[in-house]
């Protein structure tokens, strides 16, 4: 190919062949620090104290330790600012975003009967809490790389001969043959890698010659969960619940890459997906008081079982030299499974008589435990990624800590923070691995670093009636990839690609109301 010729690729690209990685199970299945205003401005620490609706959806006990029936709802404004800096070049983007972040209503029962033991009351409660917003915008630009997108294909297409991925008698269309890979057939047909000896392939760039990249992601969507539960309050020192949910799951990505070859020409590819899901758990949990100020809770969350619908298509493909580029004709939907982490909770909490509190809680979630599967439960075809699972990913934890004080009986200030540990491996240099017959154009990944929380808040409570406010800060850093390319380096497999360091800044503004019963 000529290099002043500019290739354009807008590509919603789908494969016969299923492509989730070990990088998509975990974003899919991870959690924030959300709830209501109450919950969020005490740093999420709620799972020994309950009485807060949105805390049921880590500790059920906490149902049980309600008096009375409430509704209550929540409402965040998020505003996002997220920067990234790629060899030495800075790029930034900003969100502002508006959701419902809660809805709850609790159905408080008392004994049928006069009781000093026992089972003194049974309540029941539905509840809707949003587990994860998926929304961002990330853009990351680089002055300079002596690594390049036609690198990865060309690395990516070795083993495949230039006739598998031609159109011929066998082949009517490459991109319908199982074996190829799609983003192989795209590259070599659109005139990005060269095919060479031996089933090997090369960039058509010059040996040596720059690009000039840049890359684009604008995600979006939610996991929300419904939750049906039970607490009851025994002796009024032992609280036990259990909630049955179902997880609404919908994600949809848009992503670029481009670069500009110092040589003349270059490329643009764009990409598009979303992914729908629906999931169900258990989670049980208690809560003991051994004296009147000391609580002390535990819970336990089963994994949630998804079942997702991935959607992909094709759009668009231009160049200044090609006026038909070769794309597939139609796009495809499939469907797969994916076991969620395990996940288990302690917390203990103190209370200074009716003045305040102070309460802690420690997480624990089992991500080398996620699974992928197909839909008819077979995960033979994820095997490799299922046993790489433990490599990619450790045990996550999480520390919260929160506190509240009362300046008067209906008015109280509250303070948080929570550090989610960065659950990658850090030995594991390798990064995402698509499979050589996916066409997933998705070639991006992200590491994460610690997830910080710094919460501040207040609430007023009256007769019937209560309002509270939080300012909750979530801080993220990560390392992210463009793709992969790999080299042998001190012995060890690498990815040796730059990745630009991108952090964002979650400011969330969020207010609930709650009326009594």
């Amino acid at each position: 190919m000529k290099k002043n010729i500019i290739v354009v690729l807008a590509a919603f690209v789908s494969t016969f062949t299923f492509a989730q990685t070990e990088y998509d199970a975990f974003k899919l299945t991870q959690t924030d620090l959300s709830g209501s205003a109450r919950y969020m401005g005490m740093g999420g620490a709620f799972g020994a104290l309950g009485g807060d609706a949105t805390a049921i959806k880590d500790n059920p006990a906490g149902l049980g330790v309600y008096r009375s029936s409430e509704i209550a709802g929540t409402l965040n404004t998020m505003i996002q600012s997220t920067s990234s800096v790629w060899s030495g070049m800075t790029s930034k983007e900003d969100m502002l975003k508006v959701n419902l972040n809660s809805f709850s209503y609790v159905l408080a029962m008392s004994s049928w009967s006069e009781k000093n033991s026992g089972l003194m009351s049974s309540n029941f409660s539905f509840t809707f809490n949003r587990l994860r917003n998926f929304n961002r915008k990330v853009s990351a630009a680089s002055p300079g790389s002596d690594n390049s997108f036609t690198d990865f294909l060309a690395a990516f297409s070795d083993g495949y001969a230039d006739t598998d991925l031609q159109e011929n008698d066998v082949n009517k269309d490459p991109y319908n043959n199982p074996n190829n890979a799609w983003l192989s057939v795209l590259g070599y047909q659109n005139f990005l890698i060269n095919p060479q000896e031996g089933k090997t392939w090369s960039s058509i760039l010059s040996e040596g010659e720059k690009v000039v990249p840049s890359t684009y992601l604008f995600e979006t969507g939610s996991v929300s969960e419904y939750g049906f539960g039970w607490g009851g309050n025994f002796n009024n020192n032992l609280f036990i619940g259990a909630n049955v949910n179902m997880q609404d799951l919908s994600y949809n990505l848009h992503s670029s890459i481009s670069e500009n070859f110092a040589q003349g020409g270059g490329f643009d590819l764009t990409s598009a997906m979303s992914q729908t899901g629906v999931g169900f758990n258990l989670k049980l949990g208690a809560i003991y008081l051994p004296t009147n100020n000391l609580r002390l809770g535990v819970s336990f969350h089963t994994p949630t079982f998804y079942s997702i619908s991935e959607n992909t298509n094709v759009q668009y493909f231009k160049t200044s030299e090609i006026k038909d580029a070769y794309l597939p004709l139609q796009g495809y939907s499939h469907d797969y499974k994916i076991t969620g982490p395990l996940q288990a909770q302690a917390s203990a909490a103190y209370l200074f008589g009716k003045k305040g509190l102070i309460s802690v809680e420690y997480d624990y979630v089992n991500y080398p435990g996620m699974r992928l599967g197909l839909e008819n439960g077979d995960t033979q075809y994820y095997k490799d990624e299922n046993q790489n699972m433990p490599n990619v990913y450790k045990t996550g934890q999480t520390l919260k800590v929160g506190a509240e004080y009362k300046l008067s009986p209906s008015f109280a200030l509250r303070a948080g923070y929570a550090l989610m540990k960065s659950a990658n491996q850090t030995d594991y240099a390798q990064g995402k691995s698509l499979k050589l017959n996916s066409a997933n154009t998705n070639t991006e990944y992200f590491n994460q670093m610690d997830t910080r929380y710094l919460t501040f808040g207040a609430g007023y409570r009256a007769t019937g009636w209560f309002i509270d406010f939080a300012y909750a800060q979530k801080m993220l850093d990560e390392d992210m990839y463009p793709y992969q390319i790999l080299r042998y380096q001190s012995n060890r497999l690498t990815n040796i690609v730059t990745p630009a360091a991108v952090n964002t800044k979650n400011n969330n503004i969020v207010v609930t109301l709650g009326i009594k019963l």
